[in-house]
């Protein structure tokens, strides 16, 4: 397997991993050969998910159901039950900490809203936490990097997917891409978002820290919004 596809032995956290991005994430990263430990409120489709991970008879996914809204004891309670599962966490996809485990990557899943290279009325609340958690990041990297813990973040741009379905399907869609995409094409979260995730998973990355990395095909580099032309 070539280099940062074999990330066996490292035992990754994800949250909001019941459906989209953090699903499919779940999926690629076991294919990789990480264990790992599903985190969301949607218990059903957790236990779905998980048992597709451990058909093969091997015990690689573990159900955890967590709110992130929920009080700290709670959260703690959860942290815990996670890291019992598998006795250790490597990296956290979102939010919680890692400490105990001699170091580690934290990826938080931001989104080109939170840049100040585009603004779209009507993100108040969504552009505000997208830019605070770009912040967080930098300031998480600042703080535990002397714990060894490595703290990134990946702003995606719009992907094909189910959510974005309908916008695509609009008249005229396509031509907003061509004129405005550098690139002139949108990309499926597998493989764009899902090989820059194992890249900061994978020991490679050792020195790599504090960033935001922006995966949206050269989108917002023109300062337009893609949905203000449709």
């Amino acid at each position: 397997m070539e280099p940062r596809k074999d990330l066996s032995g490292k035992v990754v956290m994800v949250t909001g991993a019941s459906s989209g991005i953090g699903l499919e994430f779940c999926l690629d990263l076991a294919k990789a050969g990480c264990s790992i430990i599903a985190a969301a409120r949607r218990i059903d489709r957790l236990d779905s998910l998980c048992n597709d991970i451990n058909s093969e008879g091997i015990r690689r996914a573990f159900t955890l159901e967590l709110d992130v809204m929920s009080n700290g004891a709670t959260i703690k309670g959860a942290v815990q039950r996670a890291w019992d599962a598998f006795g250790r966490i490597n990296v956290l996809i979102n939010n919680a900490g890692i400490r105990g485990s001699g170091g580690g990557s934290v990826i938080n899943i931001s989104s080109v809203s939170g840049l100040n290279r585009v603004l779209v009325p009507g993100g108040l609340a969504y552009a505000s936490s997208k830019m605070a958690l770009d912040m967080l990041t930098r300031m998480m990297a600042l703080e535990l990097g002397v714990h060894n813990i490595r703290v990134n973040s990946i702003a995606p741009g719009v992907y094909k997917s189910h959510i974005t379905e309908s916008l695509m399907q609009k008249e005229g869609f396509n031509n907003v891409i061509l004129r405005t995409v550098p690139l002139r094409y949108l990309g499926m979260t597998d493989p764009a978002l899902t090989s820059l995730v194992k890249y900061l998973i994978h020991d490679s990355s050792e020195y790599v820290s504090g960033n935001i990395f922006i995966v949206d095909s050269g989108g917002t580099l023109t300062g337009v919004p893609i949905f203000s032309s449709l």
